[in-house]
């Protein structure tokens, strides 16, 4: 008698054996290879060569057309953006030093010269006059305003900031441009900017020939570190948007 499997349950007939199905031939392949290969050992013949499968970049972003720029276009863009930056150290007022009466953007901020200090300087040390200067000229590609206006020239010597701005501005417009906003900064300890910042902003804005809401100015300490933060320097950055002209 035939042992019985424990686990089978005698009650349930057994299943029979279901026959396994042939795969079916691939594209190019005849039966008999696939009757071959299924039960003997596999031919040494090569598999029937498919065409290479297309790879699919769903993330490839989308080439835009670019335009064709002319030349004019390319030497003249719509815009065009300038940086500047000074710095000028701080000593005594004459004669106890070489330090000029403090002058920042056209104002003097030490009317009473309580502070006792002032740039030293060739020309009169207005440092964020000369940060625009540098500015508007870097914007339209020219030289910077020390080699336009050079600090060991004997007619630059004590001379109005304001004269070096205003030749800047002439250059932009020839060059085919207007100013459409400047934003100023300002780094120092003492005096402090707030109660001139009105009116260095009407002297910027006639200047520039710009509505005054199109100049801001920031002043800024340097929380006495270093030589700013000790009164011994001020500095001044400065960005300038140009817009093209109408022809």
């Amino acid at each position: 008698m035939a042992k019985r499997d424990p686990k089978r349950n005698p009650s349930r007939p057994a299943r029979p054996s279901r026959p396994s199905r042939p795969r079916p031939a691939a594209p190019g392949e005849s039966a008999g290879r696939r009757q071959h290969s299924s039960h003997g050992p596999r031919a040494n013949t090569k598999r029937a060569s498919l065409p290479p499968r297309k790879s699919k970049n769903k993330n490839k972003p989308t080439e835009l057309p670019q335009p064709e720029l002319t030349l004019g276009e390319l030497l003249h863009p719509p815009f065009r953006i300038g940086h500047g930056y000074d710095l000028h150290r701080l000593e005594p007022l004459a004669p106890a030093g070489s330090g000029r009466p403090f002058i920042l953007g056209g104002v003097l901020i030490d009317p009473a010269g309580t502070f006792g200090r002032g740039p030293v300087a060739h020309s009169d040390g207005d440092v964020l006059l000369h940060a625009i200067t540098d500015a508007l000229l870097g914007a339209i590609g020219q030289h910077d305003i020390g080699q336009l206006f050079p600090d060991n020239a004997p007619e630059n010597d004590g001379r109005d900031s304001a004269d070096f701005l205003l030749e800047a501005v002439r250059r932009v417009h020839a060059a085919g441009y207007r100013v459409g906003n400047l934003d100023c900064t300002v780094i120092l300890e003492k005096p402090k900017l707030s109660p001139h910042k009105s009116s260095i902003r009407g002297k910027l804005a006639s200047w520039l020939a710009v509505p005054e809401a199109m100049v801001n100015l920031k002043g800024k300490t340097h929380e006495k570190v270093d030589a700013v933060g000790e009164s011994r320097a001020v500095e001044a950055h400065v960005v300038v948007l140009l817009i093209r002209s109408v022809a």
